[in-house]
C-alpha cells in the first residue's frame, strides 16, 4: 500500500511539473505583435514584408496536464513571429486534435509580416 501511494505521488508531480512548464514563456514581446485580417495586406499607406509562416501550439502531454487552450496557441504563434521580427500576424487557421507528444492539442497556423512605412 506504501509503495502504491508512492507511486500515484509521483505521477501527480510529474504531471504538474510539465504543466508549470508549458505556460513558463516571457509574454512581453507577444505584445508587439498584432493579429490583422487578409485583406489589410492591400492598404497603399503601410508596405508589408512577409516573413514566413509560423505557429503555435498548447499541448496537453499527459493526462494530469492542463488542458490545451487556443488562446495559448495563440499567443505562441504571436511569440513565434516576434522571433522572425514581425509586428503583424495574419491568422489562417487553429485546429484540435492529438499528436504523438500530444494527447491533446491546439495547433494555430499563420503568415508573419512587417508591416513599415512608405518612404
Amino acid at each position: 500500500m506504501k509503495y502504491l501511494l508512492l507511486a500515484l505521488s509521483v505521477l501527480v508531480l510529474s504531471g504538474c511539473a510539465g504543466s508549470a512548464q508549458q505556460s513558463n514563456f516571457d509574454l512581453s514581446a507577444a505584445d508587439t505583435v498584432e493579429f490583422m485580417r487578409p485583406y489589410e495586406l492591400s492598404r497603399n499607406d503601410v508596405s508589408f514584408v512577409s516573413l514566413g509562416d509560423v505557429q503555435g501550439t498548447s499541448c496537453q502531454a499527459r493526462f494530469f496536464n492542463e488542458k490545451p487552450t487556443q488562446e495559448e496557441a495563440l499567443l505562441r504563434m504571436k511569440l513565434a513571429a516576434a522571433e522572425l521580427g514581425a509586428n503583424r500576424v495574419v491568422l489562417r487557421s487553429c485546429t484540435q486534435g492529438a499528436s504523438d507528444e500530444c494527447s491533446a492539442r491546439w495547433l494555430c497556423v499563420g503568415d508573419a509580416y512587417q508591416e513599415q512605412p512608405l518612404r
